[in-house]
């Protein structure tokens, strides 16, 4: 049976966890448990599910806090880099040393503790939202949908995001995949059209680069990153028309393969990843919004349809927390608030709590054990964006770069921070933003 979230730990998932928290492969801990890869595979599924968190970063974190490894200190420096991890198909954890060492000095375990206090306060306490406004001209929308007219939005400093190098071309309605260190921005709507342009961003050089043009241009497209290759399903072409076309971007050797068609065409949809596999939820066909859930094996290279959300909507967020899938705002003639979780395990769907705010062409995240809601505005102001709680069950006020507007923008997690770049805010957008969502990294170095 599946994990549920809350349950306790069992012995053999403490064991595991510390061995992750040591920086440790599943095929490392594989051989320390004598279990094989897919058996530490499914028992890290359960943890994650037990635990809510995301990564195995998180999951290291969650372990210091919660005191299931024991951190071993030393006099040395601690490196200012996470060391490298041979195996890259798996995120690097944090180093930890669960071996016994003498006790601290009491004046470094209260130093410790106050620190500790001092992050938990940070993580916890709500942002206030910040308010500025600048006025931009409008452009025209691809599709007979609405882009908004002289809207307005700026800049706010203190917010916690900040701007790192931009995107080369002002765009919206673009896909933006992360994938081993950078990101790949696909497609979007500029002032031009739909574009077909490849753009990608080296997060540790904070540099963009060209990579080879999709084979068509793309609008109110979405991407992802799964089995090597960046997924780029339908989309609305240079003349606003949804196709059925399947585009995958293959890194390693910069090219564009075509993969199975989806059922129908569909633009303007939402895209999450479970278990190596691709979820695509609601969209336009082009002529009406749909409630569709569709579910892609990359290893059948076959789509199959899925049970239905209970509201039909374009323009909506999908993103993974835990053995869950949330599917959150959207539109259709208006800004939606709806939140629903689709189970893959059960294949079923239930609701969870609104959005504070109805947002429609807005991006979803997760993060540092939230859920993060960025962006929207289609029809009404907006003056801060949304983190959600899965403990809790609630959203909150999170701060934003920009008000009044920002929709259709590129959203993506990295480790422990967000990716943001392009969208519309009266205007196209090229810059990009970036917001720590979890500020402080420790490094514990084995002594």
């Amino acid at each position: 049976m599946p994990a549920d979230f809350g349950e306790a730990l069992s012995e053999r998932e403490l064991e595991i966890v510390s061995l992750v928290a040591q920086g440790l492969t599943n095929r490392e801990i594989a051989v320390r448990v004598y279990l094989s890869p897919n058996t530490v595979k499914v028992h890290l599924r359960n943890i994650f599910s037990k635990t809510g968190v995301a990564s195995r970063t998180e999951l290291t974190m969650l372990a210091v806090k919660a005191g299931w490894v024991a951190v071993a200190p030393t006099t040395e420096s601690a490196p200012d880099v996470l060391p490298h991890v041979e195996d890259t198909a798996e995120e690097p954890a944090l180093v930890m040393s669960v071996l016994s060492v003498p006790p601290w000095p009491r004046a470094r375990w209260i130093g410790l503790t106050l620190g500790l206090v001092l992050l938990a306060l940070v993580l916890w306490l709500p942002q206030r939202p910040s308010v500025g406004v600048v006025g931009e001209a409008s452009a025209a929308a691809l599709v007979d949908l609405p882009v908004g007219e002289g809207s307005s939005a700026a800049f706010a400093d203190g917010t916690g995001w900040r701007e790192v190098a931009p995107l080369p071309v002002r765009r919206a309605r673009l896909g933006l995949a992360a994938f081993d260190g950078k990101l790949y921005a696909v497609g979007g709507l500029s002032a031009e059209g739909a574009s077909a342009r490849l753009d990608i961003y080296d997060i540790k050089a904070d540099r963009w680069s060209e990579g080879a043009s999709l084979p068509m241009p793309l609008a109110n497209v979405g991407a992802m990153a799964i089995a090597g290759r960046i997924i780029v399903p339908g989309g609305c072409d240079s003349q606003g028309v949804p196709v059925t076309a399947v585009h995958a971007y293959v890194p390693l050797t910069d090219t564009w393969e075509r993969l199975a068609d989806l059922p129908e065409p569909l633009c303007g949809y939402a895209l999450a990843t479970f278990d190596e596999q691709l979820y695509l939820f609601g969209g336009w066909d082009g002529q009406r919004n749909r409630a569709v859930a569709l579910r892609y094996d990359p290893v059948g290279d076959a789509w199959e349809a899925l049970p239905s959300p209970y509201e039909a909507r374009a323009f909506g967020a999908a993103a993974t927390f835990g053995r869950e899938i949330f599917y959150v705002g959207g539109y259709d003639g208006a800004e939606r608030a709806t939140c629903e979780v689709f189970l893959p395990d059960e294949q079923i769907w239930k609701s969870c709590p609104a959005l504070l705010q109805p947002r429609g062409g807005l991006s979803l995240a997760s993060v540092g054990g939230y859920i993060y809601a960025i962006g929207g505005g289609w029809g009404g102001y907006l003056g801060f964006s949304e983190r959600f709680t899965p403990q809790q069950q609630t959203w909150g006020v999170v701060e934003t770069p920009l008000v009044g507007e920002w929709r259709n923008l590129g959203l993506v997690a990295w480790e422990t921070s967000l990716f943001a770049t392009g969208g519309w805010s009266g205007d196209f957008l090229n810059r990009t933003y970036v917001f720590d969502a979890l500020p402080f990294r420790v490094f514990i170095p084995a002594p």
